[in-house]
């Protein structure tokens, strides 16, 4: 697979593709581009990769590193299902490539057998009356970080015939192929992510903060991505934590 064809495909599907070697993070260096069309983002490596909450994510050479900045087109209440959407398509080519059962951990992270294998973020933002969503997203193909008490795994140890550049190619076309469910088929979105949500219906312990933990049944994920979280007194939305 080359870039050639990478661009090639986004450019028939209306987005501009740029490819950079090396960059600080996707997520920041696509801001800096000139927003004619829609715009997607590789890079090679990323010296300062972060995730949810600012928490650092090692970025060496030859995995995938993406942003896709597009206007949004959803209200901004329910901008998660963006990121249900791509989450689904990451898992979608995964699945394929790898011929494994991958698994979601709310609120960012792809596993496969309770492995780390990828995460996503996303934000919203403005540019004079135009919102954009920025959603940055980074598969292990070669290569995964040790974090402590967090196993990881990468696309290498299932297939070894892919490389990143092969691996963005299907998901860019899976992206387009399906694009019309972020249109009119929110419910499908979201039924395909909940297929795959860990802990669903289980009893789950919330990390709010440092000081805060909050215990109960993951009740249910509603579009705008929070857990309604079930205890002996009553059901809660929550927004931003993560599962310990």
């Amino acid at each position: 697979m080359s870039l050639y064809k990478i661009k090639n495909l986004l450019d028939k599907n209306n987005f501009d593709f740029h490819f950079i070697e090396s960059v600080d993070s996707t997520m920041s260096e696509i801001k800096k581009l000139i927003y004619n069309r829609n715009i997607c983002l590789m890079a090679n490596e990323q010296k300062k990769g972060f995730g949810r909450r600012g928490t650092t994510w090692e970025s060496p050479k030859n995995n995938v590193y993406i942003s896709i900045l597009s206007k949004n087109i959803l209200p901004i209440e329910n901008h998660f299902l963006n990121n249900a959407f791509i989450t689904n398509m990451i898992c979608s080519v995964i699945e394929n490539i790898c011929n494994v059962k991958t698994q979601i951990k709310w609120p960012n992270d792809i596993l496969i057998n309770n492995e780390k294998i990828s995460g996503i973020i996303s934000e919203i933002f403005s540019i004079k009356s135009d919102k954009y969503i920025n959603t940055g997203f980074g598969v292990n193909i070669v290569s995964s970080p040790k974090i402590e008490n967090y196993p990881t795994t990468n696309i290498y140890k299932y297939n070894k015939e892919i490389n990143n550049f092969y691996f963005v190619y299907e998901i860019m076309e899976e992206y387009f192929n399906n694009f019309k469910q972020l249109l009119n088929d929110h419910e499908k979105i979201m039924t395909e992510y909940k297929s795959r949500l860990l802990y669903l219906g289980g009893n789950i312990n919330l990390k709010i903060d440092e000081q805060n933990v909050k215990q109960g049944i993951f009740h249910n994920l509603n579009p705008d991505g929070s857990i309604t979280l079930k205890n002996n007194i009553n059901f809660e939305n929550i927004y931003n934590a993560r599962i310990i």
